[in-house]
């Protein structure tokens, strides 16, 4: 299984929603369906891949060493909120 961290050192798993604190096609918030095949998908649209390097989008920053995006919840627990 692959430990990636967020920027609170808080390890990623499956069905985590992460907000990259930058815009990628107008959108900041995507889910981490599968942590081993970097399934990662937009949160507002599910069937909508991640359609960009997927190891640069969890890699540190080359200039602070830090990594940039942080996990705000569960899948499950933000549907639950919008019904």
């Amino acid at each position: 299984m692959r430990k990636i961290l967020d920027k609170n050192s808080k390890q990623i798993t499956n069905n985590d929603i992460i907000d990259l604190h930058q815009t990628v096609n107008g959108q900041n918030l995507f889910v981490v369906l599968d942590v081993n095949s970097l399934d990662v998908r937009y949160y507002h649209d599910l069937s909508r891949k991640y359609e960009y390097d997927m190891e640069e989008l969890f890699r540190a920053c080359p200039f602070s060493g830090e990594v940039d995006f942080e996990i705000v919840g569960k899948l499950a627990d933000f549907k639950l909120k919008q019904i």
